[in-house]
């Protein structure tokens, strides 16, 4: 009976679960292709599963016709599909041609973006928690490397040389 209270009384721990991965990037590299291809096989075995219906709906849309007309007549070519098909083809490329001169016509010369002003060296500084002059030296320089307190406010720079 008292093991029973014991159990019955435990409180759920908020340990980590090791069936979840968090850090996906810090497993082995190994064990994440292993799994990727153990999902891949998964994925494969679904989609075969699917096979039988998708045979179905595609013989009741014509594909079994399709097919015969395709593949199963050989040697034998329409003139309409010769003719057609390079016909459809230039149509469709002048088509997107045409839509893409068109808005380049329409959007030629003008900022899309809104323009937006620029913060002061002043707004910057204080956003930062930096001195005016700090900020003004950021500015003229290059490459800097900041020096920071243990509340993340910059106290100074180093300038760095650019080779």
């Amino acid at each position: 009976m008292n093991a029973h209270r014991q159990t019955a009384t435990r409180k759920p721990s908020n340990r980590f679960d090791s069936r979840l991965i968090q850090k996906p990037r810090q497993q082995p590299r190994l064990q994440r292709t292993a799994w990727g291809f153990v999902t891949l096989a998964f994925w494969g075995f679904y989609f075969y599963l699917w096979a039988p219906l998708i045979t179905l709906v595609s013989w009741v849309l014509g594909g079994q016709q399709a097919w015969l007309q395709l593949y199963e007549r050989k040697q034998q070519l329409d003139p309409f599909v010769i003719i057609a098909l390079p016909v459809i083809l230039a149509g469709c490329a002048l088509l997107l041609i045409a839509w893409a001169e068109y808005n380049r016509y329409r959007f030629a010369g003008r900022e899309r973006r809104n323009p937006r002003e620029d913060a002061s060296r002043s707004e910057i500084a204080r956003s930062l928690g930096a001195s005016d002059q700090l900020a003004e030296q950021m500015f003229n320089a290059k490459a800097i490397t900041l020096h920071m307190d243990e509340h993340a406010r910059p106290l100074g720079m180093t300038a760095q040389l650019l080779r």
